[in-house]
């Protein structure tokens, strides 16, 4: 015994002998059942007929079980007979059924069709309960007639094809007069579809009704219950496919188990005939196709099991045999299926895909090592092999005649825990999987932090070594070397802005992003985002608008991180449209403020947009067309929802898309501390202001600490812009004890209209503002002043690498990022008026240096002239001494060094430098004045008579014949105009732009340079010159009436 058990235990060892002792026990698990099956539901005794006869005298039919009616028949061929046709009825032959009645009908070509009764005489002991009769595999219409009584048919049996109607269906008839000692049954058959077999061709049973009953019914509710539960299988199997198209598995066994459904109704009982409205032919097409599918599907899916190539030459000759035969069987009448069926054609395709699946099982259980819930499947395969053989058997052996379900259950929870065990394992591993991906994502997202941190330098100082070499080398680059430069400086920005999203993405998942959220206009940050934007807009056929009304009420939001909402949302727009037009607008729908970023760009499908907000997706363009990383519209999601809010996407391909988002208006709470910091600043010392405003100024950094003086002791004049009056009050609170006259506007286009109305040392504004942001501001201030004629102080949201550009190609000189630093503030604004001062200051310096450097010609001809007039005009002399020293002494008159002075010094200089060069050039020389008396406004010095000395050197006398110098001073509207014209040599448009360019070098027209300078600088505008070579030239300027008031700045 001990070596018998040591035998057992190292086979056991072995896989697949592990797995043959299963597949052996389970069969013979499966034998037992059906034994103990045959046990409970046996099959009838036999108590065979005998010339017509069935003697069931003496037996309690209510106490047994049903009985075959087996035996001698009188059969009545070619004859449908009555009980009253008995009579006349000519001698009936005998005939065994169960059996074929082919030999009896004398056919002429011996087929079974034809028509002929059956009968019979039970002799019982006198009846008590009702009697049954059983009938099936009746070929195939039938009615019976018991005692003269019809009592039950199926189809209608007839003399004649045409008047005939098959059915073949199981049925009862049942008989219930009590005290009947005698039953005189007669069957009526007739059969025109099946020409090989005719007749009864199964046992037919009788017996009590209960008995009768009891097992017809369990039969045919096994057969309900097993058909009920394959097709609800089906239907999960299929939804299982439906959500994972990929699982062909699941397909195959939905198909499989609706296959197997379809054989059990449409076998046995024939309940599908009952069900359906189908006849007797398509009947028997659809049993068939239904096994010969069963045993196919059952062999792919096996093969898929064992992951059997799927391009197998065999396997597709084999489909395709069986398609065209499937096609062939529903197309062939009733004839053709019999021969088929009688000639064998058909097994070819149930025992080939039977052998063969009996072979992939096999090759399973010695072959497959990795899926360690094989063991459920080979017990599927088990079961379905002795359904099979079993179902063979039948044919010819009655083990019982009630349906017998469990092959086909045990064959379905076989596949279903093979799925459960399969679906619980791939979760866990799923499971486990997610936890490392998790593990492996945030390292993912810590490198790609760590990364960003560590590419930014580098990068930078490539973007700052291309933009050094762009300004230093440009006069000798060629065009397309510029182009390439700029194009590198511009994806180095992009590559920037990548790295930006990347760190933000990081600090998103680790929540490191608050917000300080306060109450904010969201029409003053557009237009300075848009200004942000312009330049990827340079050659692109796209409008980029705003329609956000002015009464939009404020929202809660943290103006650093909705300033990058909208940034991203804007320029996602820009990337994905070509052409056509971008439009953001708002509205106030149920306490929100909804904001919608339209642009007529390509648009997405359903699928893009369902995928579109996922990190590092992207829509119909990738990382290859320059195009992102798929960041921003992720960044903006998760921006959106801390604010409380959702970030949605409406879009049709080809025709654009809407994003929409909406922010939560600010509560009555929120605008009182908003309001707070103003009164403050009204009333207050700077440290009661600081303690409302520490969202827009860094309430620690309010002092008293002193700063150092400016270059002078006149006042400053700062220009402060914001929309927002707390910010201007905090301003001016913060500024209260520095030597400032602060004035403020509360929008750029006020702003605009101040500038003209005084000589501004500094402006400060605020980047976001309504209609015009700081940006368009400091580009509109840029076309009248330079840099150093008035420094603009930007404040600013954020400090990305973008907006700093935005602001710095608009013409800011400075920023200072918000919440401010108040002592930060302070020393550049300090920085940025010395810087103002000591530019103004050289200008002016540079003035009366040039002209105090007589030139040594002018000096040496003039001497002359004097020299050789007091030889022969004595009086014309002292006269040009006179003038002389009159221009020496003006030259070099320390009234040059002022900022302003008045318009008869301006005069005085110039009537002595022209009598000097009359007297000098003679008759080459004339000069006409038009001078509107009483007027002497205040004006830069040296202003006019640079104009006239160019009009003269480098106008007249370059003529032999020289020419006329005209000087107009005159009124002109709120204005007094200065004019000098001649008629000299004239000069071409590209040397009037050099005189005028504030950045030429070279000593030639610097006095005219210097001079357009300094006009500018105090009254926005310069000199206009306007000139035709060979005609003469015409430069004037006008000097503003606030001036002439004697306004000192």
């Amino acid at each position: 015994m001990s070596n018998f058990m040591i035998m057992m235990t190292r086979l056991l060892k072995h896989k697949k002998i592990t797995y043959l002792m299963i597949a052996i026990l389970f069969l013979g698990c499966l034998t037992g059942l059906r034994l103990v099956w045959s046990d409970i539901f046996p099959a009838s005794k036999s108590h065979p007929i005998v010339d017509g006869v069935l003697d069931m005298r003496g037996i309690d039919l209510e106490a047994s079980h049903s009985f075959y009616m087996d035996g001698q028949w009188l059969f009545y061929p070619e004859k449908l007979l009555s009980h009253q046709d008995m009579q006349s009825a000519a001698p009936p032959q005998t005939i065994e059924v169960p059996g074929s009645w082919g030999n009896l009908l004398n056919h002429e070509k011996g087929y079974a069709y034809g028509y002929g009764t059956y009968r019979v005489r039970i002799l019982t002991d006198p009846l008590v309960q009702p009697v049954s009769i059983w009938l099936k595999g009746i070929q195939a219409s039938s009615e019976v007639e018991i005692n003269g009584n019809l009592l039950a048919s199926i189809g209608k049996p007839a003399a004649s094809a045409e008047d005939y109607m098959p059915r073949n269906v199981s049925y009862t008839a049942t008989y219930s007069v009590e005290g009947t000692t005698e039953l005189d049954v007669l069957i009526r058959v007739a059969n025109y579809d099946k020409p090989s077999k005719g007749g009864i061709l199964r046992s037919l049973q009788f017996g009590s009704q209960a008995a009768i009953d009891t097992v017809r019914w369990y039969s045919i509710g096994f057969q309900l219950v097993t058909f009920v539960l394959l097709i609800l299988h089906s239907l999960y199997a299929f939804i299982l496919y439906y959500f994972n198209w990929k699982e062909r598995t699941l397909l195959l066994t939905s198909l499989l188990l609706i296959a197997v459904g379809i054989s059990i109704a449409a076998g046995h009982d024939h309940l599908l005939m009952l069900w359906l409205p189908i006849n007797y032919t398509w009947a028997i097409k659809i049993k068939l196709v239904s096994l010969m599918w069963q045993i196919f599907l059952i062999l792919l899916l096996f093969r898929r099991f064992s992951a059997a190539q799927p391009g197998n030459i065999w396997m597709r000759a084999y489909t395709i045999s069986l398609v065209a035969f499937t096609a062939v069987l529903f197309a062939a009448p009733a004839q053709m299926i019999d021969f088929l069926i009688t000639y064998k054609i058909i097994y070819f395709f149930f025992f080939v895909p039977f052998i063969w699946f009996a072979g992939v099982a096999g090759g399973m259980i010695f072959h497959k090592k990795n899926d360690i819930d094989i063991v459920f499947l080979l017990l599927s395969a088990v079961s379905i092999i002795s359904n099979l053989l079993w179902s063979f058997a039948s044919t010819s052996i009655d083990v019982t005649t009630t349906y017998y379900p469990f092959d086909i259950m045990a064959a379905m929870i076989g596949f279903s825990t093979y799925w459960f065990k399969k679906y619980y394992r791939q979760s866990r591993e799923n499971s486990e999987l997610y936890e490392q991906l998790k593990k492996e994502d945030k390292l993912k997202d810590q490198f790609l932090a760590n990364t960003s941190h560590e590419l930014r330098t580098p990068l930078h100082g490539i973007m700052n070594i291309a933009e050094t070499v762009v300004m230093k080398e440009k006069e000798r680059m060629n065009a397309s070397s510029i182009k390439d430069m700029e194009l590198l400086i511009q994806i180095s920005r992009r590559m920037s802005h990548m790295l930006g999203d990347l760190l933000d993405v990081a600090r998103l998942k680790e929540h490191r992003i608050m917000l300080k959220q306060e109450p904010m206009h969201i029409q003053a940050l557009v237009p300075g985002i848009m200004a942000m934007l312009a330049f990827l807009m340079e050659g692109k056929p796209v409008q980029l608008q705003m329609s956000i009304p002015d009464s939009t009420p404020l929202v809660m939001a943290d103006e650093k991180r909705l300033v990058q909402i909208l940034y991203n949302l804007l320029h996602n727009a820009l990337k994905y449209t070509e052409e056509g037009q971008i439009d953001i607008s708002a509205e106030v729908r149920d306490g929100f403020v909804m904001i919608h970023v339209a642009d007529t760009g390509v648009g997405m499908d359903e699928e893009t947009q369902a995928r579109i907000f996922l990190p590092y997706e992207q829509g119909a363009y990738g990382v290859s067309d320059g195009r992102g990383m798929g960041l921003g519209l992720s960044i903006c999601k998760q921006l959106i929802e801390l604010h409380g809010g959702e970030l949605a996407v409406q879009s049709t391909p080809g025709h654009g898309s809407t994003f929409s988002f909406q922010l939560p208006l600010a509560g009555a709470e929120h605008l009182t501390s908003a309001l707070n910091p103003a009164l403050s600043a009204a009333t207050g010392s700077e440290a009661e202001i600081a303690a409302g405003i520490g969202s827009l100024y860094d309430p620690a950094s309010f002092t008293q600490e002193s700063i150092p003086a400016l270059l002078n002791d006149s006042r400053v004049h700062i220009l402060a812009v914001d929309d927002d009056p707390v910010n201007l009050s905090v301003l001016a609170g913060i500024l209260s004890a520095e030597p400032y006259q602060l004035t403020t506007a509360h929008s750029a286009r006020e702003a605009l209209e101040l500038l003209p109305t005084r000589t501004w040392d500094l402006v400060i504004a605020d980047v976001m503002m309504p209609q015009m942001s700081g940006y368009e501001l400091t580009q509109k201030i840029r076309e009248h002043y330079s840099l150093s004629e008035l420094p603009v102080l930007l404040l600013t949201a954020r400090s990305q690498s973008t907006d700093i550009y935005t602001g710095f190609a608009s013409g800011a000189n400075d920023y200072v990022t918000k919440p401010v630093d108040a002592l930060e503030l302070k020393y550049r604004i300090k920085a940025l008026i010395t810087l103002k001062q000591s530019i103004h200051k050289r200008l002016r310096m540079e003035a009366a240096y040039l002209q105090a450097q007589i030139h040594p010609h002018f000096l040496f001809n003039t001497l002359n002239s004097i020299m050789a007039l007091s030889m022969t005009d004595t009086e014309k002399m002292r006269s040009l001494v006179e003038a002389f020293s009159s221009y020496l002494r003006i030259s070099f008159d320390f009234l040059n060094t002022e900022e302003l002075v008045e318009l008869s010094h301006e005069l005085e200089l110039a009537k002595a430098y022209l009598f000097v060069e009359q007297e000098r050039f003679g008759e080459r020389l004339s000069v006409e004045w038009e001078v509107e008396p009483g007027l002497n406004p205040l004006l830069p010095p040296l202003t006019i008579q640079p104009l006239i000395e160019n009009a003269v050197k480098h106008g007249l006398l370059k003529r032999n014949k020289g020419g006329t110098v005209f000087i107009r001073v005159a009124r002109q509207h709120d204005a007094t105009r200065i004019e000098v014209r001649d008629n000299g040599t004239g000069m071409s448009q590209e040397i009037i732009h050099q005189l005028l360019n504030r950045t030429m070098s070279g000593k030639s027209g610097i006095g005219v340079s210097n001079t357009n300078r300094r006009l500018l600088q105090l009254y926005g505008q310069g000199l206009l010159i306007q000139s035709t070579p060979d005609e003469g030239t015409r430069v004037s300027f006008i000097v503003p009436d606030q001036q002439t008031n004697g306004s000192s700045q």
